[in-house]
């Protein structure tokens, strides 16, 4: 199984972006919302062919917090229709303090390839790591719906409190 590593940059502290965090996986484990059908995507230049859309594959995510690491949830997903056709992954998703006011998203774990040899072959010859560029584009999309969440409360916060200023 191959195994994966990623990170990104948030621009928010991280308790604030692992509270983000919980709430969105609970949302797309849930189908709830704007997160109801979210899917794994793929460009088509990703695969190789003129790059005019997109390939979505639909998920089926669960998601607990782990106990024993602060701020980390572990995830597991597989594809929403013919799981046994699509790679699966089992891993974690945490959020490390950085710099002032900033933090780390984390995405580690395996992705097990579908169909035993004729999967690896798709993987490493006909679709060269369509995997992990789906596994890419989902850190990227979990890591802008963290910063959007947090901002969105903080101006929430910040009109509030002036409006109420203002009003009294």
């Amino acid at each position: 199984m191959p195994e994966l590593r990623l990170k990104r940059s948030l621009r928010i502290p991280a308790d604030l972006a692992s509270q983000a965090l919980g709430e969105l996986l609970q949302a797309i484990a849930k189908q709830e919302g704007p997160w109801r059908g979210f899917a794994l995507h793929v460009s088509f230049g990703d695969l190789h062919l003129p790059d005019v859309g997109y390939v979505a594959i639909p998920i089926r995510l669960t998601v607990e917090k782990n106990a024993k690491q602060a701020r980390t949830f572990d995830i597991r997903f597989n594809s929403a229709n013919l799981p046994a056709a699509f790679p699966g992954f089992t891993g974690t998703m945490s959020v490390e303090p950085g710099e002032i006011g900033e933090s780390e998203l984390h995405l580690s774990g395996e992705y097990e390839l579908p169909m035993q040899f004729f999967g690896k072959l798709l993987d490493g010859a006909l679709m060269p790591n369509v995997a992990a560029l789906s596994l890419e584009n989902f850190i990227d999309e979990i890591a802008e719906a963290c910063q959007a969440r947090v901002d969105q409360r903080e101006a929430e916060f910040a009109r509030y409190h002036f409006y109420s200023r203002t009003t009294g």
